[in-house]
């Protein structure tokens, strides 16, 4: 795919523009930036939603604009932000229609169409899932239904719009695995997020996306080493001394912290405030024999901590997530 000066906007209005970029087979894009500065504007643009105000968008050899919706589809998926309300569909129905490109005048699945589903599915782990009524799922069950819909398409480009909508930190992080899974596929994919640190850890390049309109695209590394973030958000020294603390020193590994003085249970346990994480609400190491404390069930049936505070110590953090994944995946 290659990006030459594209102009992306409304009514002939630029939100975006300059935007010149070549991505390679496998590669993961990631657009950063603060709200409204055009990341959703240029993602639709990219992916053919949105007209082109200037500039070309190339698939292989083709200009966008030469191809019709189906030819679209048949190379890219999309994931947006916004809420399909599919009618009598379960969860297996909806990955289905990933397929629909493919099918003939009648559109009517075969075999083959069957076994994609059941690979996006599984990709997704969401198989237990299948038969549920889509109106009757969590909003993150959604967003991975949706995902695994855009990954049943089969697409050489896969464009997501803040993909993790929804998802707590497990599946957020099982996402990640997914995507580097598929681009190892020769799959490339274009998104963004509003995570800085799984942007910084997953991504191959990230294209900042700033609230004037113009762009840079850089590593990850050159993102930290140049302190472009404190520019691409307009932060104060202070601010980004804390971004800075909560992403650390090494590329971007750890997440943020922060304290929700808002909360209605603040504070909630017994940690200093320039030590503690809000980060996590309820503890995800809470069937872990060493997780170090007791939990009880909110009303919604959610393990909360009621006297470890392992998970809520900043410094801690990435001792948390390398146990989460321990979890989750084996020590292999």
């Amino acid at each position: 795919m290659k990006l030459t000066d594209v102009q992306a906007g409304y009514n002939r209005k630029i939100v975006v523009g300059g935007v010149s970029l070549e991505i390679g087979q496998g590669e993961i894009i990631t657009l950063i930036g603060p709200n409204g500065g055009g990341k959703s504007t240029l993602i639709k643009t990219i992916s053919g939603a949105l007209s082109l105000i200037g500039g070309t968008v190339t698939i292989g050899e083709q200009d966008i604009t030469s191809l019709s919706a189906k030819e679209i589809s048949k190379t890219m998926s999309v994931v947006t932000t916004e809420r399909v309300k599919p009618q009598l569909m379960t969860c297996r129905d909806v990955v289905l229609s990933g397929r629909l490109p493919f099918t003939g005048g009648f559109g009517l699945f075969g075999a083959a169409d069957q076994e994609e589903t059941d690979k996006a599915l599984e990709l997704m782990n969401i198989r237990h899932l299948a038969d549920r009524p889509f109106s009757d799922m969590s909003d993150g069950q959604k967003q991975r239904t949706l995902i695994a819909r855009a990954i049943c398409q089969s697409p050489k480009y896969l464009v997501m719009d803040e993909p993790t909508s929804y998802m707590d930190i497990k599946h957020r992080l099982e996402l990640m695995k997914v995507l580097k899974k598929l681009t190892e596929s020769g799959i490339t994919i274009v998104m963004s997020l509003h995570e800085l640190e799984l942007a910084l850890e997953v991504s191959d390049r990230l294209l900042l996306v700033y609230d004037d309109g113009h762009v840079k695209v850089e590593t990850p590394t050159s993102v930290i080493a140049d302190g472009l973030l404190k520019g691409l958000f307009d932060l104060d020294d202070e601010m980004y001394r804390k971004v800075l603390s909560g992403l650390g020193h090494d590329g971007g590994r750890h997440s943020g912290y922060f304290v929700n003085r808002a909360c209605e249970f603040y504070p909630c346990h017994d940690v200093p405030d320039d030590k503690f994480s809000c980060m996590f609400c309820y503890c995800p190491l809470f069937d872990v024999e060493d997780c170090g404390g007791e939990y009880f069930m909110t009303d919604k049936g959610v393990k909360n901590c009621r006297n470890c505070t392992f998970v809520h110590y900043r410094d801690n953090y990435t001792n948390v997530i390398k146990k989460l994944k321990e979890k989750m995946y084996g020590t292999d």
